[in-house]
């Protein structure tokens, strides 16, 4: 392939990237693909990157203008256009949506787990129990040895719902995935629900669950459930995942 023509296809493939990360950080969909605190760097990235493509183009302008461009030259193997196009064509075929339930088959998920240390537990103490998520709960049901303080205090979480047969009647997951890095590294936890209607929830349907919890053995752990006393659809939260 003649240098110029590979030059032309490489700022057109950068060009492309540039306006697929730019469009998804405009959206807010980034976040369904990396740790929130990583966007900024992202987002530096993408403007290391228009940069590259005007310098790309501004290269071509000038080769065609000069009357010393072999055009006979050849550029590197054309193979490297495609590990560049690759990324390109799965992140515009494949829709942009958080993890779900079809990941838990091959993730797992965990409802009681040593996600941080210790020491971070108390600071959990301060925060208002109906403002805790459902890593909050975990992470207080992992590191207190006395449970039974947790007997009744309101909760509120939101998450997806996900049915096991691992659960009794009427009782149904509320699902987070959690993500360190990025999507690839994430795992789901779930706090068990209770609802004499969860019959009628549709999996993977996002759900605000307000109640009261109380303590459970669940394959021979202490965990909490929320006695539901409402259970409300809700759209998908603009950031679905949580951080440790």
């Amino acid at each position: 392939m003649p240098k110029r023509l590979y030059r032309s296809f490489q700022a057109l493939l950068l060009l492309g990237l540039c306006v697929f990360f730019a469009s998804k950080a405009a959206s807010g969909q980034l976040t369904y693909y990396i740790n929130l605190r990583f966007v900024p760097l992202t987002i530096f990235g993408i403007i290391l990157l228009a940069v590259l493509v005007q310098t790309l183009f501004t290269e071509i302008k000038r080769s065609r203008q000069s009357e010393q461009e072999d055009d006979h030259e050849h550029a590197p193997v054309s193979a490297n256009l495609w590990f560049m196009l690759l990324p390109l064509l799965i992140g515009v075929l494949i829709p942009a949506r958080p993890l779900d339930s079809s990941a838990l088959a091959t993730k797992g998920f965990n409802t009681n787990a040593p996600l941080v240390s210790a020491d971070s537990s108390a600071q959990l103490f301060e925060t208002d129990s109906e403002e805790r998520n459902v890593l909050d709960w975990i992470k207080l049901f992992n590191f207190e040895s006395d449970l039974t303080q947790f007997v009744g205090q309101k909760a509120s979480v939101i998450g997806f719902v996900y049915f096991d047969e691992t659960l009794g009647k009427n009782q149904f997951f509320v699902s987070r995935f959690v993500v360190s890095c990025c999507a690839a590294d994430g795992f789901a936890i779930a706090m068990v629900g209770e609802w004499p209607q969860a019959s009628t929830l549709e999996e993977d349907a996002w759900v605000l669950v307000k109640g009261r919890v109380r303590v459970i053995t669940l394959n021979d752990q202490s965990v909490p459930l929320i006695e539901a006393e409402s259970v409300q659809s809700i759209p998908v939260p603009e950031q679905p995942y949580l951080f440790p």
